[in-house]
């Protein structure tokens, strides 16, 4: 009886792990669904870069394309590699980071995602030195991203990723740590049924008065000193396809000079008269105090939400969530006080 008792667990126990292999054994289709709505899904992709680091981080500063093998882990007996080529990017980071952010060229990888049929290359938001304060600000600047994208949606939707270096160079060493995929300009216009403008000669009078009062609202908000229209200098420019009087559409990007991220290594401009960048100025144009009044209110309006988006984000630590709302409520006492338009925003407007 007992013999019979164990064998018999033991038939089940066998049965349940090949119903189990057999259940989660993935089809064809399984793997064209892989990087499907990457930038409708929350939760974290879980990205493996393979290739020679040793030999990019000589060469980066040429910007040169290097192959590399990109997996994504959808979960323990499922990952999908394609070939790809990664180069290095960016202006101050390219030359201060030991891994600067990335462009990864999916062009000729064989994916299948169909919202990604005529997508080249995504940017890649990588930890750009070792020490974890880094890992740190990678998340604050994916969360400034997310904060535009509840004001907006002339915005970049980005997706948080679990990446993981392999260097071909040193023996397969492995470095595990936090970066973002930032979604396509051409994605991110077709979305909004625009087209991006490639025109660095725009004046800021060219652009939609509301969008851009409240994109320097917010740049303000944030402690991002560090924009304007001509030259698209952490600006892009948006126009619709149809005809409307809504005219050209500013959309902000790139984060990591902002007091809110706080890096170690952003300074403000020499010229506008702040020590650090977490202090705050205005950049927008000069308004009437009724117009400027109506886009505080605007921003009041979406305060409990841009907390709780921050406070209800699991992947950082508690006590630097709160660092980041004490941030943003300093900006909303700042905004509640008397004179705030007259001795904040129109003592800097242009």
């Amino acid at each position: 009886m007992r013999l019979t008792f164990i064998l018999t667990g033991i038939i089940v126990f066998i049965s349940l792990q090949l119903y189990s292999q057999q259940e989660f054994q993935p089809t064809f289709e399984d793997t064209l669904q892989v990087y499907e709505d990457l930038f409708d899904r929350t939760e974290p992709l879980n990205l493996t870069l393979k290739f020679d680091i040793k030999q990019f981080g000589r060469s980066k500063m040429k910007e040169e394309y290097q192959p590399a093998e990109m997996t994504c882990y959808v979960n323990d007996s499922f990952q999908v590699t394609n070939d790809i080529r990664v180069k290095a990017r960016g202006i101050f980071r390219l030359g201060f980071c030991s891994m600067p952010p990335l462009w990864v060229n999916i062009r000729h990888a064989g994916i299948a995602a169909e919202d990604l049929t005529d997508v080249i290359k995504l940017k890649l938001v990588t930890r750009c030195k070792p020490q974890s304060i880094y890992d740190t600000y990678v998340l604050r600047e994916y969360l400034v991203y997310k904060i535009w994208n509840i004001l907006s949606p002339y915005g970049f939707n980005v997706r948080l990723v679990r990446l993981t270096f392999v260097d071909t160079g040193r023996n397969d060493k492995t470095d595990s740590n936090w970066g973002f995929i930032i979604e396509p300009e051409e994605m991110m216009a077709e979305r909004n049924n625009c087209m991006p403008i490639k025109n660095d000669k725009l004046s800021v009078r060219t652009v939609n008065q509301e969008i851009m009062d409240k994109v320097a609202l917010f740049c303000y908000m944030i402690g991002q000193a560090d924009y304007s229209v001509t030259g698209r200098h952490n600006l892009k420019i948006l126009s619709l396809k149809e005809y409307s009087t809504t005219g050209l559409i500013p959309v902000p990007y790139d984060f990591d000079y902002t007091g809110l991220v706080n890096t170690s290594y952003a300074v403000p401009d020499n010229n506008i008269g702040i020590n650090s960048v977490r202090e705050r100025y205005y950049l927008g144009s000069c308004r009437s105090p009724e117009e400027y009044e109506e886009t505080v209110r605007w921003l009041a309006s979406y305060r409990d939400e841009i907390t709780d988006l921050i406070q209800n984000f699991e992947y950082m630590e508690e006590a630097e969530r709160m660092k980041m709302i004490e941030y943003i409520d300093s900006y909303y006492e700042e905004a509640e006080s008397k004179n705030f338009v007259l001795r904040k925003i129109q003592a800097t407007c242009r």
